[in-house]
C-alpha cells in the first residue's frame, strides 16, 4: 500500500512539473525597410540560370564545375558536419541505454578455531542501465532547434558557393570569348595593315609614294603585331582558369575547351527588384538561420536556471559460485534525481550575455547581408543598362568609322588627303572594333551578375 502511494505521488509530481514547461520566445524575423512589391508580375529566376544563354559549351563547363569543384566539396563536408551535430543534439531527447558486466574472483584463506578455510568464490554480473533527462523546460529542444538552424545555414552556404562557382565559370567563359574576338580583330587588322604596308613599299620603290608613308604604315603594323602575344597569353590563362573551375584533372588541363559555333543568346533579365525574391538569396537565408540558431541558444542557456530531472534504471543478473546464494538472482534499481542551480558565481548570467551578444552580431550580419544584396542587384542592373547603351553607341561608331575610312580613301585617291590620314582612320576603326568586343562582353557578364545578385533561383 505504501509503495503504491509512493509511486502515485512520484507520478503526480512528474506530471505537475511537466505542466510547468516554459513557452520560450518564438523567433521573429527582424523588421526591414524594404521597397514595395513591383507593380508588374514578380520576377523569377531559374535554378539553372546559365541555360538562359543557350550555349552548350557553357552548360557543360558549369555542370562539370558543380560536380567537381573543390570549394563545393568543402561546403558539402560542412553540411555533413552540421547534419552530424543535429543527430548529436537530437539524441539528447531519447533515453540512453548502456550495457555492461563484471567478473571477480575472491579467495578466502583464514583459520576459525581449529578449522582452516581456504576457498575461492567466482562471481559475475551483467546488466543494462537506462539514463534519461526529462526535458521539462525545453532546454534540449532549444539545443536541437539551434543545431537544425545551423544545418540549414550550412546548406544555404553550400548553395551560395554553388551560385558563386557557376557565376565564376560564366564570367570566365565570356571573358574567354571576348579575348578570342579581340584576337580575331587584331589579326584582321594586322593583315590589312600588312597589305597596306606592302603597297606603300611598292609605291615608294616606284617613286610614286614616299618613304614616310611606308614607315608610318610599318610602325602601325608593328604596334598591332606587338599587341597580339599578350592577348594570346590571356586566352591561355583564361582557359586554364576555366579548367580549374571545372575541376579538371592535371591530365585534362592540356585538352582544348569546347567552343560554341555562335555567340551566346542575350537573355531578358528582370527589370524590377522583387524584395521577396531577393530575400531568398542563399547568403541571406544562411545569415537568417544563424540568427535563428543564436535565438535558440539564448533560450537553451536560460533553461539551465531551472531544475533538471533525470531518471536512471539499473537491472541485470548475478552469477556466483558461492553456496550462500542459489539460482540466478535478478537485481534492479530505479533512481530519480532533481538538480537545480543554487549558486554559480554568475556563470549562467555570463553565458546568457554572451549568447545575446552573439545574437546581436548575427542580426547585424543579417541586416548587412540584406543591404549588400540590394546594392549588388541595383549595381548589376546599372551595369546591364550601361553596357547595352555602350554597345549601341560603339556599334554606331564602327559604322561611322567605316564610312570615314571609305571617304578618306576616296579623298586620297583624288589627291586631297595623305596616306597618313587614311592610316589614322583605319587605326581608329580597329580600336573601336576592340571597344565593341569589350562592350559585348560587359553585356553578358552584367546579366550573369544580375542572376547571381538575384540569388540564382535558390
Amino acid at each position: 500500500m505504501q509503495r503504491t502511494f509512493l509511486k502515485g505521488l512520484i507520478l503526480c509530481a512528474l506530471v505537475g512539473l511537466s505542466g510547468c514547461a516554459i513557452d520560450w520566445p518564438v523567433y521573429q524575423s527582424p523588421k526591414l525597410d524594404l521597397p514595395p512589391a513591383p507593380a508588374r508580375k514578380p520576377a523569377s529566376v531559374d535554378r539553372q540560370w546559365w541555360k538562359a544563354f543557350a550555349d552548350p559549351a557553357l552548360d557543360g563547363l558549369v555542370v562539370d564545375a558543380l560536380a567537381n569543384n573543390l570549394d563545393l566539396a568543402k561546403a558539402a563536408a560542412n553540411v555533413a558536419e552540421a547534419r552530424a551535430l543535429v543527430g548529436e543534439a537530437k539524441s539528447l531527447l531519447s533515453p540512453r541505454i548502456d550495457v555492461g558486466g563484471r567478473l571477480s574472483v575472491t579467495q578466502r584463506q583464514m583459520t576459525i578455531g581449529s578449522k582452516d578455510i581456504n576457498d575461492v568464490t567466482t562471481s559475475g554480473a551483467a546488466g543494462a542501465t537506462l539514463n534519461w533527462e526529462w526535458d521539462l523546460w525545453g532546454r534540449i529542444k532549444q539545443t536541437n532547434d539551434a543545431a537544425l538552424a545551423r544545418l540549414a545555414s550550412s546548406e544555404h552556404t553550400r548553395n551560395a558557393v554553388d551560385l558563386s562557382v557557376s557565376y565564376s565559370v560564366a564570367e570566365a567563359y565570356f571573358q574567354l570569348l571576348a579575348l578570342e574576338a579581340q584576337l580575331r580583330v587584331l589579326r584582321e587588322s594586322a593583315r590589312n595593315l600588312e597589305e597596306l604596308t606592302n603597297l606603300e613599299y611598292r609605291r615608294w620603290q616606284a617613286q610614286v609614294g614616299t618613304e614616310l608613308a611606308y614607315r608610318q604604315s610599318m610602325a602601325e603594323l608593328a604596334g598591332t603585331l606587338a599587341n597580339i602575344p599578350p592577348v594570346q597569353v590571356a586566352v591561355a590563362r583564361t582557359e586554364l582558369a576555366l579548367q580549374i573551375l571545372a575541376g579538371r584533372s592535371p591530365r585534362q588541363m592540356g585538352e582544348p575547351l569546347a567552343r560554341a559555333d555562335r555567340l551566346p543568346t542575350l537573355p531578358d533579365t528582370p527589370q524590377d527588384v522583387d524584395a521577396q525574391l531577393l530575400l531568398r538569396r542563399p547568403d541571406i537565408a544562411s545569415a537568417e538561420q544563424l540568427l535563428v540558431a543564436a535565438h535558440a541558444d539564448i533560450n537553451a542557456i536560460q533553461a539551465e536556471r531551472y531544475p533538471r530531472l533525470t531518471l536512471s534504471i539499473l537491472a541485470g543478473l548475478l552469477l556466483t559460485t558461492s553456496s550462500a546464494i542459489s539460482g540466478v538472482p535478478l537485481y534492479w534499481d530505479i533512481t530519480g534525481g532533481l538538480v537545480a542551480p543554487l549558486f554559480d558565481g554568475g556563470l549562467i548570467d555570463s553565458r546568457v550575455e554572451g549568447a545575446q551578444a552573439r545574437r546581436d552580431k548575427a542580426e547585424a550580419h543579417y541586416r548587412y547581408t540584406v543591404s549588400v544584396a540590394f546594392r549588388e542587384t541595383y549595381d548589376a542592373m546599372v551595369q546591364r543598362d550601361w553596357s547595352d547603351k555602350e554597345l549601341r553607341a560603339k556599334e554606331y561608331e564602327v559604322e561611322m568609322r567605316r564610312k570615314s575610312v571609305a571617304l578618306t580613301e576616296k579623298s586620297y585617291e583624288a589627291g586631297r588627303s595623305s596616306k597618313f590620314e587614311v592610316l589614322t582612320e583605319m587605326v581608329k576603326l580597329y580600336n573601336t572594333q576592340l571597344q565593341v568586343v569589350g562592350a559585348r562582353r560587359d553585356q553578358y557578364v552584367s546579366r550573369a551578375l544580375l542572376y547571381k545578385a538575384l540569388g540564382g533561383g535558390f
